[in-house]
């Protein structure tokens, strides 16, 4: 009985060290040949990531066959070399590398049913992406967007999972990627839920025929874009529009229909998926500025005259009413009928007709009362920086006035006056984009700003005199022409929320050549018929209204280099 026993619990032990065996096998099989085809599969990726950004950077604007070729052949050969395929170079590229169209791998888009297959690997490589239904799962289409697709796979075996009836295993990887970045004319920082106005996106198109035009650059929203019925975005060019809320949301929002290349084919356009949100350039304070306190003066920054008369050792306003109403404003002063003043540091400034902001020269008489046309001038001396305007109240246009200034750069600070500049109806404000000042002409080559965006200035002292250095053809650094300081930059975090710095009221206009950075500012531009900017425009939000179309064109620094787009978290 005993014996018995005893076989009967060795059989037990023999079934229950089968069933565990099974167990083990299935757990090792997971571990060994999933582990492994998890860890191809990021081989793989790296793979794809590093041929899509080697080829992603010949797609700059504008775009054409030539650059296509370039980036598929960048690609093809990043590929050959990681995955040791084995291409020669007229396998790549042809007879002539630089012949796009002589059957290279280089001189076409791999179509989805017909991939390179050598070596066990299956590779497609196309731009733009195509077959979005049969092979390119991502969002990025269409004949005119500047991306590079790459997807690689192959038959991986299995090891222990033979045992489970699991063959190999196609184990494949895939990226997109395109040019961003420095190129963008229009960039709204702010993001969702941050502070900021009521209205729930960061580029805001209200009113019948309100249009927001932009040439060149790109228009980019860290949150959204809201266009009232009536309103439009035109993108001309080689222009794009990238939002984190891309989807239109109907009469709430956008439709497809209001955004297009404009006049005369009002062809639409795609608005895209921004790849990541647009940083804020952080563009440096000047170091005449940096730590300077709303009142008191520094040699760097010597203070304003308080009135025509007043001695410049006074801060304070200054009201310029040298001058008539325009007849057609944003052109420039004529005559001598104009106030003028020089760099410095200023309170309010009030402007009720033609004001020249001077950028070597200060004043002891900014209307020239006694009209000898010299306005008691001298040289800015070399302990002052030459083109450096600051203003810690408000600079007021009136109706019809006009302030224009070449070779120039405004800074507003954020104080209790708010707006910080304001322009009324049929008033104009024209920075750096070489407008006439009638008699008294500037030098030429001043349409940069006096500070650039690297925080160098464009002026030397040499001989006793400032010079102005930059060139109009010299597209980095690029001067600024607006900047509004934040409260944060001068040692003042708690209120560092929004401000409303710039308005532009209705008729008005606001233009320049260079940067308009603003990068907490919630800017408003009620119908301006002149504006017609050339730069960058960064700000807060923006809200264009008025029935009128603003034209922003972008004339900056070359692209930054190329971004993975895809895949991203959850794909």
């Amino acid at each position: 009985m005993t014996r018995s026993n005893k076989r009967d619990s060795k059989g037990q032990v023999l079934a229950l060290f089968a069933m565990f065996l099974v167990v083990l096998i299935g757990a090792t099989a997971i571990t060994v040949d999933y582990g492994t085809w998890l860890k191809t599969r990021r081989d793989y990726q790296n793979v794809a990531d590093a041929a899509v950004l080697a080829g992603g950077g010949f797609l700059s604007r504008p775009i054409n066959t030539t650059k296509r070729g370039q980036a598929r052949h960048a690609a093809w050969d990043s590929l050959n070399s990681q995955l040791n395929l084995g291409l020669s170079a007229t396998d790549i590229g042809g007879a002539d590398p630089a012949n796009f169209a002589d059957g290279g791998l280089d001189s076409t888009n791999t179509s989805a049913g017909s991939p390179l297959v050598v070596n066990g690997y299956r590779i497609w490589v196309s731009t733009p992406p195509i077959d979005a239904s049969t092979k390119y799962p991502g969002t990025f289409v269409g004949s005119a967007d500047r991306y590079l697709f790459a997807w690689v796979e192959k038959d991986n075996p299995s090891f222990f999972s033979h045992i489970y009836g699991q063959g190999d295993r196609t184990v494949s990887a895939w990226a997109t990627a395109g040019v961003f970045a420095s190129q963008f004319a229009v960039i709204t920082l702010r993001k969702n839920g941050q502070a900021g106005p009521a209205n729930a996106t960061d580029i805001d198109l209200a009113g019948t025929n309100t249009i927001l035009q932009v040439a060149n650059g790109d228009v980019g929203g860290n949150w959204g874009m809201k266009l009232n019925s009536g309103s439009s975005l035109y993108l001309t060019g080689d222009a794009d529009a990238y939002l984190q809320d891309y989807i239109s949301c109907g009469n709430s929002c956008w439709s497809a229909n209001q955004v297009s290349d404009g006049f005369p084919t009002f062809n639409l356009k795609t608005v895209q998926p921004l790849p990541s949100f647009v940083d804020d350039p952080n563009y440096p304070l000047p170091s005449v500025l940096t730590g300077v306190p709303a009142s008191g003066g520094t040699a760097a920054v010597p203070q304003g005259f308080a009135t025509d008369t007043a001695p410049p050792s006074k801060v304070g306003d200054i009201t310029l009413t040298k001058g008539t109403l325009m007849s057609s404003p944003g052109v420039g002063c004529s005559g001598t009928t104009y106030a003028r003043i020089g760099p410095g540091w200023y309170h309010n400034i009030n402007v009720s007709g033609c004001l020249l902001l001077d950028p070597i020269h200060n004043y002891s008489d900014p209307n020239d009362t006694n009209n000898d046309g010299n306005y008691g001038q001298t040289d800015v001396p070399a302990t002052q920086q030459a083109g450096v305007f600051y203003i810690t109240g408000t600079l007021n246009v009136n109706n019809g006035s006009l302030v224009v200034g070449d070779g120039v750069s405004i800074f507003l600070r954020n104080t209790s006056n708010q707006p910080g500049m304001t322009v009324n109806g049929n008033g104009a404000v024209d920075l750096n984009t070489g407008a006439t000042d009638g008699t008294k002409g500037f030098p030429p080559n001043r349409k940069k700003g006096a500070y650039q965006t690297d925080g160098t200035y464009a002026y030397t002292f040499t001989g006793g005199a400032w010079t102005y250095t930059a060139v109009d053809t010299d597209k980095t650094p690029v001067g600024i022409a607006v900047y509004v300081i934040t409260p944060a930059q001068l040692g003042d975090p708690t209120v560092d929320a929004n401000t409303n710095m710039v308005q532009v009221n209705a008729g008005a206009a606001l233009s320049w050549q260079g940067v308009l950075y603003a990068p907490r500012d919630n800017i408003t531009l009620s119908g301006q018929p002149l504006h017609d900017a050339i730069g960058q425009f960064i700000c807060w939000t923006v809200k264009l209204a008025g029935g009128t179309t603003v034209v922003q064109t972008y004339d900056g620094p070359g692209e930054a280099a190329p971004r993975l787009v895809e895949p991203r978290l959850g794909q």
